[in-house]
């Protein structure tokens, strides 16, 4: 009888479990942890936004951690206000810190949290800064060349790595960058094109550090432009030390140093008013040189010692 009655207390203890409502989700449960932008330059500020799985009757708290404070901060927690949903907060970043990747976190009271990571990259030096790219000449037909141009706003002492995109790379279609050499304040690069059918824009874009500059080149199809006339008016191999001078009809081409076996060598720097002229030392005497213009126009010596 003591056995039945057990059994049957066992059972309705069951059921009684059974029919009681289901706890109640726990206060304040945090949904996702987003940053926007999530990639800054080191000194620049972003914003991190906390969302709650549901809005809470009461204000939730919300910590906020980094894992490097000393390259990102984070204020200690953030408040959200009863019945609403998401709050924000400031991430700020060190000017001095090194490039990183910072995990920024948030946790609410039921010790549910959510990451995202932040990159933090090298800040924008102090002193001259990218002021522009352009093109000669602006309008190409198809497949033909074009001269590239960033230019700074004063000489950079330790030079710069411009890095170039193109939005139309089928169409018009640049390097990956170009570099200003140490004391200058400029840098020329090659933009080639393919043929089109209709005119059509493309932009390209110049990025330094954070500081982005855009211009338009338009291709256009049509007969391609009479190659330029290059001439090389000395070319000389002295102990080790090769020295070209060149002249050009497109005082805007680039012309660039071949080896008799087609090796690349070097470019001319731009003297002005269709005038280019450089030298390289530590060079094996390479016999014969091909001067080639992004233009089209080439010209060919046997070097003099």
């Amino acid at each position: 009888m003591r056995r039945l009655g057990l059994l049957l207390s066992t059972t309705i203890l069951g059921a009684l479990l059974v029919a009681l409502p289901a706890p109640a989700m726990a206060s304040g449960s945090i949904g996702s942890l987003s940053i926007d932008p999530d990639s800054v330059r080191g000194g620049e500020s972003t914003t991190g936004t906390v969302d709650l799985g549901f809005a809470d009757p009461t204000p939730t708290v919300v910590r906020l951690f980094s894992s490097n404070p000393s390259t990102a901060q984070v204020p200690a927690s953030i408040t959200i206000p009863a019945g609403q949903t998401s709050g924000t907060f400031t991430i700020t970043s060190n000017a001095a810190a090194p490039p990183e990747i910072v995990q920024i976190m948030g946790a609410t009271p039921d010790n549910i949290s959510r990451t995202h990571n932040l990159s933090v990259n090298a800040a924008t030096p102090a002193g001259p800064s990218l002021q522009s790219v352009s093109f000669v000449p602006a309008s190409v037909v198809g497949g033909q060349h074009a001269t590239g141009t960033v230019r700074f706003t004063g000489a950079m002492t330790q030079g710069a790595a411009v890095q170039l995109s193109s939005s139309l790379p089928a169409v018009a279609r640049v390097p990956q960058e170009t570099v200003v050499s140490a004391n200058t304040s400029t840098s020329t690069f090659d933009l080639t094109t393919s043929t089109v059918t209709a005119p059509t824009n493309a932009t390209i874009t110049a990025r330094w550090f954070g500081v982005t500059r855009t211009t338009t080149v338009t291709v256009t199809p049509g007969a391609p432009p009479a190659a330029d006339v290059v001439r090389i008016t000395k070319a000389t191999w002295k102990k080790g030390l090769l020295t070209i001078e060149a002249t050009s009809t497109n005082p805007d081409a680039i012309l660039t140093v071949f080896s008799s076996s087609g090796g690349r060598l070097f470019d001319l720097t731009n003297k002005g008013g269709g005038r280019f002229a450089d030298q390289r030392g530590f060079v094996t005497n390479p016999a014969q040189v091909v001067v080639r213009s992004n233009f089209s126009g080439s010209a060919a010596a046997t070097l003099k010692s």
